[in-house]
């Protein structure tokens, strides 16, 4: 499979200022349920793809925290005129996502649906069709700045490290250590 170009996903275009405002408006209802919202997420996450469950530690609790943490502070931070530092953060994450956790740019899209449906479970009645297109919006740009992240990991040249060799039983540590080993 050949990975995407990580500079094509840098050039996501960030959600319309409207879109931005219907997102941010809709964190007042989600914002006062963080705890609801992240156990609402990894219900619909873990039922969508529960193959993804085994990438979680038992204990959710630093999990949701961190989860709803990140994702109202990049909504906060989106409308500031210039994102080059939250995208710069998001880059990062998507590295690390890839790296500590085995993230795969497939898993976005379960990661999408299912802030969605969380969204839409705790903001109740005052979700509509229009909300969740903005929200889809900003997950969108929010994502692309994470899989193009993990792509500049994936693009990384590997480097292969000489094999070391078996110390021999049989000499002395010191000609072992004058051997190279």
């Amino acid at each position: 499979m050949t990975r995407p170009d990580p500079a094509a996903r840098q050039d996501v275009r960030r959600p319309a200022p409207e879109v931005i405002a219907a997102v941010r408006a809709s964190c007042a209802s989600v914002a006062d349920r963080p705890v609801r919202l992240a156990e609402t997420f990894y219900a619909h996450l873990f039922e969508m793809a529960p193959h993804t469950r085994g990438m979680f530690p038992a204990d959710m609790s630093d999990q949701m925290q961190k989860m709803t943490g990140t994702l109202l502070a990049a909504i906060s931070h989106l409308e500031s005129p210039d994102t080059a530092a939250l995208e710069a953060l998001l880059r990062k994450l998507g590295a690390d996502h890839r790296t500590k956790y085995g993230v795969e740019s497939e898993h976005y899209l379960y990661i999408g649906h299912a802030l969605t449906r969380a969204v839409r479970d705790v903001s109740g009645p005052a979700f509509s069709g229009g909300l969740s297109s903005s929200w889809i919006a900003v997950y969108q740009w929010v994502a692309a700045h994470m899989m193009a992240g993990a792509d500049v990991v994936d693009a990384a040249p590997v480097v292969e490290l000489p094999q070391q060799r078996e110390p021999d039983e049989h000499l002395p540590h010191g000609v072992w250590a004058a051997a190279g080993g």
